[in-house]
């Protein structure tokens, strides 16, 4: 395999890291994918095709991540008024430090 193609399948694995929500694995995969293109040769023009496709998963990739970015954001966001509700209730009630007792 030429080291075009064989970025073009580390690309494509990593699509298919980031598609099954494994990101551990892609950050790994991602950083070894960058050492090998900063070895590659200048590319042929013959290669071009392979580069384009290893742009388009790139794409995908970044699309990916990018939806689990702002799955993540809102997870936290709604901990966050679910913890500042659970404040508020326990003040409510009056026991001591904000908490009930066992005797409120």
């Amino acid at each position: 395999m030429n080291p075009w193609q064989d970025l073009l399948a580390r690309a494509e694995r990593e699509l298919s890291l980031a598609r099954e929500g494994r990101w551990e694995e892609l950050a790994e995969a991602g950083a070894a994918r960058v050492r090998l293109s900063a070895a590659l040769p200048a590319p042929a023009p013959a290669v071009r095709p392979l580069i384009e496709r290893v742009l388009h998963v790139q794409a995908q990739i970044d699309q990916l991540l990018t939806a689990a970015r702002a799955h993540t954001a809102r997870e936290l966001g709604a901990l966050d008024r679910g913890r500042g509700a659970v404040r508020g209730y326990a003040a409510a009630a009056g026991g001591p430090g904000g908490w009930l007792d066992e005797a409120g």
